[in-house]
């Protein structure tokens, strides 16, 4: 009879503790666990974000870390930069960036190239001198870099340092760089040398050419950008893809801007109202717009 009595103490006494578990231990466990992944998580994340959100943290990966660990840092910090609020302004960190950028003239190409888009990217002109001596390198990206970055900075007189990439002896890529930046500088000494360069043998140097002279004010370039406004004209390019297509008759919408008469009017009119880009039909309705107004 004892025995029944102490069995079913012995019963009851796991049912409780099993009710325990099931009901308040378990979840109270899953809960702490969940509380760890989470608290985890965010710790991660936001380590990330602080990280992400420190140049110094970057130029010291440049300064001190592996080979590949070095291009990487240089090419996180050419994103960051691209935000001016995230920018540095000491006199530390400009100096550090040019020194890196100097002694990396015998590191992996692909740091210099990055470094120089990063001082570019600021737009701050105290980097100007530095950029010019990569106009030198005998890495190609690199010199590409330094003619993109010295086209940010936005220095009139640079155009004189730069006219010389549209001679044959160098490549279409820095041609193409070349103009681009030109067209920024806003040095119009520099027209004739860009106009000669319409009839060149490869489209994308035609095209940009014709750009940038709008840019300074020139025309010479107007019926390349009324081609570029029409869909029609790039099935002479079979390698051009539906991407650069779309890209270029948007950078040719923004280019007629700097036209004054309505010559585009037709043009505009029928991307804004049939084109398949929503973005290309925004802005060509933006460009009317505006035009209207004046």
């Amino acid at each position: 009879m004892n025995l029944n009595k102490d069995n079913l103490k012995e019963e009851n006494t796991s049912r409780v503790y099993a009710l325990f578990y099931s009901f308040f231990l378990l979840p109270l466990m899953i809960i702490i666990l969940l509380g760890i992944f989470a608290g985890g998580y965010f710790y991660i994340k936001y380590s990330l974000v602080y990280e992400t959100a420190d140049p110094m943290h970057y130029l010291n990966n440049i300064k001190i870390g592996a080979a590949s660990k070095r291009w990487q840092s240089a090419y996180e910090l050419s994103k960051i930069l691209s935000n001016p609020e995230l920018v540095p302004k000491s006199e530390s960190f400009s100096n550090q960036i040019i020194s890196m950028y100097r002694k990396s003239i015998h590191d992996d190409p692909k740091v210099r190239t990055y470094l120089a888009l990063a001082m570019g990217i600021t737009r701050d002109k105290k980097y100007l001198n530095t950029l010019l001596e990569g106009l030198n390198d005998e890495d190609v990206a690199s010199r590409i870099a330094a003619i993109k970055s010295i086209g940010m900075l936005k220095n009139p007189e640079s155009a004189k340092e730069l006219i010389k990439f549209l001679k044959p002896n160098f490549s279409d890529q820095e041609k193409l760089e070349c103009i681009i930046s030109l067209g920024e500088l806003g040095n119009k000494s520099i027209i004739p040398q860009i106009k000669n360069m319409l009839t060149y043998e490869e489209p994308n140097i035609r095209w940009d050419a014709a750009i940038s002279l709008a840019k300074l004010g020139d025309q010479s370039g107007k019926l390349i950008i009324l081609n570029l406004l029409d869909r029609e004209y790039y099935k002479n390019f079979k390698q051009v893809d539906q991407k650069e297509i779309e890209k270029a008759i948007y950078i040719a919408i923004q280019t007629t801007k700097f036209f004054n008469d309505n010559a585009f009017v037709s043009k505009l009119e029928k991307l804004a109202n049939y084109d398949t880009s929503i973005l290309i039909k925004k802005l060509a309705r933006e460009v009317l717009e505006n035009k209207a107004s004046i």
